[in-house]
């Protein structure tokens, strides 16, 4: 797709939850699977089975990265985006581990380690965060569950401190976390009467917690179910939009802009008929006055000596930038 940046408007905020990346973690029992179902058209990636007690919820048990990928391509359908809206994985730990195995057969090794020089490493991280953020950029929302512990932290003067983070391996919790517009911590409480009560950890006043918000006046500690979380979104987003006086500001979902792969062959067709064009107006001289000029174009993007003939289909944004360019070359008037 052709970029115009004289196209762009100004970002609103959306007040719809589901139009956001969420990632909730905490101790098993607390209700994250029940959240992450409340969304609205809501399909959960069981990677294992936490909804047995939900009745009516929509999941796809989940056993192998393979089959992960295979969620993925659906989920590009129109059909299936006509039917679904957000997206749970439950549990994205186990998700990682899928992942790792994955990569761990795919390469023929026994261990991420076994690849020389971190490569192994490097390769699950890249596949973990493409297939999840391919998923974002269809246009859904996502909803990551992980669970608890507790991790030591050390001080630089030697001192340490306790934090709760979630139960996921830090480079790729690093990865969720980063994608995440919300992160947050969800624990049991005793309330006046002794009776348990889940709340949610949004900011941690104290470091205690590992969470985070991009709504800058989200409150720090909610009561942990659906409702809640959507007033305090749109509490915080409706406390920002006074500053705009509610012009960045919609009850619709955010839209994305959904990732196009352009169509190689009419690319390659395209290019073909610019070159034929140059040929005939140029006429004997097009090989000193037009060859060396699409060479150097063809050199800019694919590297010294290569032909875009010799292009394939997972090249097509190349080809697509080497014939924005042609166009403009042949704009010029030449």
């Amino acid at each position: 797709m052709a970029i115009n940046l004289l196209n762009i408007k100004p970002h609103k905020v959306s007040r719809d939850l589901s139009g956001y990346i969420t990632y909730i973690y905490g101790a098993g029992g607390t209700g994250k699977t029940t959240l992450a179902s409340q969304l609205d058209r809501a399909l959960l990636l069981a990677c294992e089975r936490g909804y047995n007690a939900l009745p009516g919820v929509m999941a796809q048990d989940i056993t192998s990265w393979a089959e992960m990928k295979q969620v993925v391509r659906e989920l590009k359908k129109p059909e299936v985006k006509e039917v679904y809206k957000s997206i749970s994985v439950d549990t994205v730990d186990l998700a990682a581990d899928m992942c790792e195995k994955y990569i761990c057969n795919q390469q023929g090794v026994e261990k991420l380690g076994d690849i020389s020089w971190g490569g192994g490493f490097k390769l699950m991280k890249k596949e973990f965060e493409d297939v999840f953020r391919t998923i974002a950029q269809q246009g859904y929302a996502l909803f990551f569950i992980s669970h608890s512990k507790d991790k030591v932290f050390k001080r630089e003067d030697g001192t340490e401190y306790n934090q709760i983070v979630p139960s996921l391996a830090p480079s790729y919790n690093e990865i969720i976390r980063n994608m995440s517009d919300i992160e947050a911590y969800a624990h049991q409480v005793s309330i006046e009467n002794g009776m348990p009560e889940v709340m949610l950890t949004i900011r941690s006043m104290d470091g205690t917690v590992e969470c985070k918000s991009r709504f800058k006046y989200i409150e720090p500690e909610i009561p942990f179910n659906y409702a809640a979380l959507s007033k305090a979104l749109n509490d915080a987003i409706d406390k920002e939009a006074e500053m705009s006086n509610n012009a960045f500001v919609t009850d619709e979902r955010e839209s994305v802009a959904v990732a196009e792969t352009p169509d190689f062959d009419e690319l390659m067709g395209e290019f073909d008929d610019l070159v034929s064009r140059l040929q005939k107006a140029a006429g004997g001289s097009f090989g000193v006055k037009h060859a060396p000029n699409i060479q150097h174009i063809v050199e800019k993007y694919l590297g010294k000596g290569k032909k875009i003939s010799e292009c394939t289909p997972a090249q097509a944004d190349m080809v697509q930038l080497i014939l924005d360019d042609l166009k403009e070359y042949v704009g010029n008037g030449i």
